[in-house]
């Protein structure tokens, strides 16, 4: 999202590679997207002939964590700014006040990052400013920011502040953890950026460390792969790692280095969203890149400026993107 380097063994993964020139869509007059394409077959039945995007609103001053909700409505983080915004239809409004249940000056992103719907749809928050995962203890249709502590603390450790989250169907919820909504000058009080699981009972647990700036995070379909991005300029890529069944992590594998694009097109690794047929959104330098569970590209969505995160509707049939200060979709067929 937005160096201690570590170094582990990773299984390169040459899907990302394409061997010939892509076909590229002219952009939008509206968003500025166009659609990169380096599988036809698959990019027409996701896509179409032509990419549909608008923007549903601007304004923010560094959006994060789209979700769709139970009743259809949209919201997103806004970080710097410690709300939630609602789309409106017609235009955007506050959702959420506090929504890092902090002071607004704690640091330049003191609200809420990720957001998530637990199997109650309840909605959960990585709150930057109070360094923790939270719950929010009011009705969505009337939310308030007021909060129920899930996570706070590793080994008696603050943690810096989690960044991206996603529910299990066990309830478990695995999290990251890098120093972006620090106060400037503040270091980690852990000594390293992790990704976590808490279960449910509520015991967190380390799942790795060997990320420099763990950011988006995911879970394959079957929930037997987990995904994890990496924000580090050096290293910016996406992983796949094998979950065994007591939550130990195995081999991760790369599926997207964005290397040779850093400093050339908008962006890093940031957050990411799974189709449930294992398609994976991620966003990446110069905007979403989309892949198969092998590492197989199939097209990348460019964008003016960086995408931090994306989330899929429901239906599947609607992508949507928090792009620097704007909201936007995607029209998709799901497949």
């Amino acid at each position: 999202m937005r160096t201690l380097l570590l170094v582990f063994p990773l299984i390169w993964l040459l899907g990302c590679r394409s061997s010939s020139v892509p076909e590229t869509s002219p952009p939008s007059t509206a968003t500025g997207l166009r659609l990169e394409v380096h599988d036809a077959a698959t990019a027409g039945d996701l896509f179409g002939d032509t990419l549909a995007s608008e923007v549903l609103f601007g304004g923010m001053q560094w959006s994060e964590g789209p979700l769709v909700l139970p009743n259809g409505e949209v919201v997103c983080s806004d970080v710097p700014h410690n709300q939630v915004l609602r789309w409106t239809g017609t235009g955007s409004e506050v959702w959420l006040t506090n929504s890092g249940a902090a002071p607004d000056d704690y640091s330049n992103e003191p609200g809420s990052n990720g957001l998530a719907l637990n199997d109650e749809g309840e909605l959960l928050l990585a709150q930057h400013g109070s360094r923790r995962i939270a719950r929010m203890v009011s009705d969505l249709a009337d939310p308030q920011p007021r909060y129920e502590v899930i996570a706070a603390q590793y080994e008696g450790k603050p943690f810096n502040s989690p960044n991206d989250l996603v529910v299990a169907s066990d309830g478990s919820i695995v999290f990251t953890d890098p120093p972006y909504g620090l106060p400037e000058g503040v270091e980690s009080a852990i000594g390293f950026f992790g990704v976590y699981r808490v279960d449910p009972r509520g015991q967190v647990s380390l799942l790795t460390k060997e990320y420099e700036r763990p950011n988006g995070i995911g879970l394959s379909p079957d929930e037997r792969t987990l995904y994890i991005s990496n924000s580090h300029g050096p290293r910016p890529i996406v992983t796949a790692t094998p979950i065994r069944a007591d939550w130990t992590l195995g081999q991760p594998a790369i599926l997207i280095d964005g290397t040779e694009f850093v400093d050339k097109e908008p962006g890093y690794p940031d957050g990411m969203a799974v189709s449930r047929q294992g398609h994976l959104f991620a966003t990446a330098p110069g905007g979403v890149w989309v892949v198969r569970p092998d590492g197989t590209l199939i097209a990348k969505i460019k964008s003016v400026g960086p995408v931090s995160n994306v989330a899929l509707s429901p239906e599947e049939d609607w992508l949507y993107l928090t792009n620097a200060d704007r909201l936007l979709r995607v029209k998709i067929k799901p497949i």
